[in-house]
This record gives structure tokens, sequence and C-alpha cells, in this order.
């Protein structure tokens, strides 16, 4: 930040080159994440990782619509207030579904572009000798309502609470989406994926090989209030062009020399229609 002070202070009034020299290093401070360089992957912090999946969902992820209505969990209505309620505090949010074909790999179900990008991180998985594989990727909304119920052990808000920790209610799942693959080894659980090598693997150089292939961590350990616990073994696809580019900052115009920083943005991955959120969900 000491740069884009210097920075500012060379654009005074009436330098027109120290003007742009000024928007240069503010272009490259805000459009590039902290110590990257475009031919490097950046690295993120919790907080980042989360805000490539939320601006990828946004903007640049195809085949995603939210539900029209807001799913039931026990079908008891004032109990189902409470779990929604109890949950939006713990930080989950309602999550779009997929729309259309999805692809299979192994069985799982999940969109085709992730399909594409996890064959090609499973075979650096298999040559560097690790046994980890995926075993859950798209999830239907009837799929999750099973899962949580499994989980639930009583009507208190202590026992929805327990739930919540690890487990998403119908409607607030990233697996809605075909876009968020869970990683195990297939005798072990995923509780135990934290402590195994291929999670030391993933992770090494803040995940420079699953980001290699456009996955990051969906739960990251450092961020609070993000519905379930931390969860090591769930990433989520948002392509490699994004994570190079990082979510677009509000910078304006540049001119000048100053202009051709811009060079490389011209191959992030451009906004689409947004995805509509429905209007029961409206505040």
């Amino acid at each position: 930040m000491a740069a884009v002070a210097e920075a500012a202070e060379a654009g005074a009034p009436g330098n027109p080159m120290r003007r742009l020299l000024a928007a240069a290093v503010v272009l490259t401070v805000f459009a590039t994440p902290a110590g990257a360089a475009y031919d490097d992957l950046p690295e993120y912090d919790g907080e980042g990782f989360v805000a490539l999946y939320d601006h990828a969902v946004a903007n640049t992820l195809p085949h995603l619509a939210y539900l029209d209505e807001r799913p039931h969990v026990t079908r008891d209505p004032e109990l189902d207030d409470r779990i929604w309620e109890l949950a939006l505090e713990r930080g989950y949010r309602l999550r779009p579904v997929a729309t259309g074909e999805l692809a299979s790999v192994g069985g799982v179900r999940m969109q085709a572009p992730v399909a594409e990008a996890w064959r090609a991180l499973q075979a650096e998985i298999r040559a560097d000798g690790h046994g980890f594989t995926v075993t859950s990727a798209y999830r239907s909304p009837d799929s999750q309502r099973t899962n949580f119920l499994s989980r639930l052990r009583g009507s208190s808000d202590e026992a929805i609470d327990e739930a919540l920790r690890w487990y998403s209610i119908p409607g607030t799942s990233k697996h809605h989406s075909g876009y968020a693959l869970d990683f195990r080894y297939p005798n072990g659980t995923f509780g135990q994926f934290r402590a195994s090598p291929g999670h030391a693997w993933m992770s090494e150089g803040n995940f420079a090989r699953p980001k290699r292939h456009g996955f990051v961590p969906s739960y990251p350990d450092d961020v609070e209030n993000q519905g379930p616990n931390p969860e090591p073994w769930e990433y989520v696809w948002v392509g490699r062009e994004l994570i190079v580019c990082g979510v677009p900052q509000e910078v304006g115009p540049v001119f000048g020399p100053a202009a051709a920083l811009t060079r490389d943005l011209a191959r992030c991955p451009g906004g689409q229609e947004p995805v509509t959120v429905p209007d029961w969900l409206a505040p």
C-alpha cells in the first residue's frame, strides 16, 4: 500500500506523466491479487477464495438457477422457520441448482467443465501415488434434505445447530450447483481427510495443484460464519482464468503507456446474465 501512497503523491496536478504512473500502480495493486504475477498463480487467503466462488456463481458459471420457493426441511412449518433462521445466522445462504445435462466421472455427476478439470487433476493425483478420489459432487435438494435429517437429533436449537455444523439444509449446499467436489479416501471418512497425505498434497503452496485446474477450497479454515464448519475435503470449481485474474475491481479508465497493463485483463472471464435471485429471498 506504500506504493499506492507514493503513486498518489507523484500524481500531483499539472504532471501528466506522474498521473499515468499513479494509475499504473493502482491498476497493478487492485487488479492483481497480492504477491501475484500474471504468469503465476496468485495466492489467496480464505476470504479471497470465498470471493472467487461468489463472483463465479454470480457472473461466470453457466447452467445455474435459483429455486422458486424455499425448500421445506421437515414439513413442520414452525420448525422449518427456526431451522432456516439458525442456518442463516451461521452464514448459510441460498445456493443455485444445476440446470441441464450433467457429466459423469466414475459414476459421480458434475458439471461438464468440472468433469474435464477433475480428470486432469486426478491424473496428477495418481501420478504422485495418492489414492484419494471424488465421492460426491452434484447433490439435489432432496438428497441434501435426507442427509440433513439423518444428522438431526431433535428439535431444540442445540440439536439443530449441531446438525448445521456439518450438514447444509436443502437449498443451501454448494453441491446443488454441480461445481463442488468432496474428496476422501475409499476406506476413510471426510473428516479424516484433513490429516491425510492427500490434504497436504492438495493444500501445498496455497493450493497450487488444484488451482492449476480451476479448483479452490470451498469452506476455508480462516473464514468465520460461512455456514458449516471448515471442510478441508470440499473444493469448488471457478475456472483457472478467474483464479489468475482475481475478482474484478473498479479502477476506471487508464490511458497512455499505463494502458499496456490492461492487456492481460482482456483474457479474464467476462460476465454473463446474472443468476436471478427469487423474490421470496429478497430483503
